[in-house]
């Protein structure tokens, strides 16, 4: 099977609605790698039962597996997508909070979950209360979609840029009080490769983004790569290697902490490193911004991936949570 049947759908549309914009993270290979990394540290039972699930999904007839699972909700969003869920659960993937002490305080007063609401947070949650209590429900009315869900927003979570957002507060601008969507609004001039240009775009692929003479280009996506444990994802893993967690990470599941985790990214660095207003169009990446940028990113796939594993042991698995024998990276 070639992933390129099934490969995550990185946006559908210039900017327009934040709601539509901000609803893709890493894109499908970054997704498989999270999954990658997990389903290597998977033991035996949770393993077995993570395949079984993942077969279940189909898009266009074609069954995904242990690790393409992750995609399928971004597959879900492409308008050729034959789900009946097509375009459905997009505030699902991120949250918007601020920098600013002043910003909407989105974590405190989270919106109701429906197919067309909610966020990260309280959707990670709910497909993990689901697959604990062994229920469905209507919104999540099948095991292997709440399983698809739990791998991809736990990536989704890792992405600094899907847990937070700049807030205009210019009193006399007509966009006031309204944000950037997690950086979709600030397109990059010499951001190349992409049909998107923006900043939400190279978060989403910093991790194989690089400087080159003054272009912020990318390395191939693993759309034609078989999943999982194809030549390419390996190659992959091997790359990633440096970016292991030093010493034992918490990888206890905890959506919250994760979230603020990554908002200190993105407000330190993403945002804070940028040296651009809010509002800005067409900027420059400089080369150390692109640099961090990638190192960053490849720090929060694989600790993502470990995370991810640690859960679906638990969910799934013999023995106590995350406890596999060790894998790569």
């Amino acid at each position: 099977m070639k992933v390129k049947d099934l490969k995550c759908i990185t946006a559908t549309g210039l900017i327009a609605l934040a709601a539509l914009l901000n609803a893709t993270a890493w894109d499908g290979t970054g997704h498989m790698l999270v999954a990658q990394i997990a389903y290597n540290r998977l033991n035996d039972k949770a393993r077995a039962r993570v395949d079984e699930l993942a077969a279940q999904l189909k898009r266009n007839g074609v069954p995904y597996n242990g690790v393409t699972i992750a995609c399928w909700p971004d597959d879900i969003k492409s308008r050729d997508s034959d789900s009946p869920y097509q375009g459905k659960f997009k505030p699902w993937h991120y949250i918007d909070i601020g920098c600013e002490t002043n910003d909407p305080d989105v974590l405190s007063s989270p919106l109701s979950l429906t197919q067309t609401s909610g966020d990260v947070i309280v959707a990670l949650n709910h497909c993990v209360n689901l697959i604990r209590a062994k229920q469905t429900d209507a919104l999540v009315p099948d095991e292997s979609i709440a399983l698809a869900f739990v791998m991809h927003l736990v990536g989704d979570i890792h992405q600094p840029l899907h847990t937070t957002a700049r807030y205009n507060h210019d009193p006399n601008s007509k966009d006031k009080n309204q944000n950037d969507a997690g950086g979709n609004g600030v397109t990059v001039a010499n951001l190349v490769d992409t049909t998107w240009p923006n900043l939400h775009t190279f978060w989403d692929e910093a991790y194989r983004r690089y400087y080159d003479n003054g272009e912020v280009k990318a390395e191939p996506r693993l759309d034609e790569a078989d999943a999982p444990n194809s030549p390419p994802l390996k190659e992959w893993l091997g790359r990633l290697k440096p970016a292991k967690p030093e010493g034992s990470p918490d990888l206890h599941f905890d959506p919250t902490a994760w979230v603020k985790e990554s908002h200190v990214i993105a407000c330190t660095q993403v945002y804070g490193t940028l040296g651009e207003p809010y509002g800005a169009k067409n900027i420059i990446l400089h080369e150390d911004y692109v640099k961090a940028g990638t190192q960053t990113a490849r720090r929060q796939i694989v600790l993502a991936g470990y995370r991810l594993a640690a859960l679906l042991n638990d969910l799934y698995g013999q023995g106590a949570p995350g406890t596999a024998a060790p894998a790569s990276p």
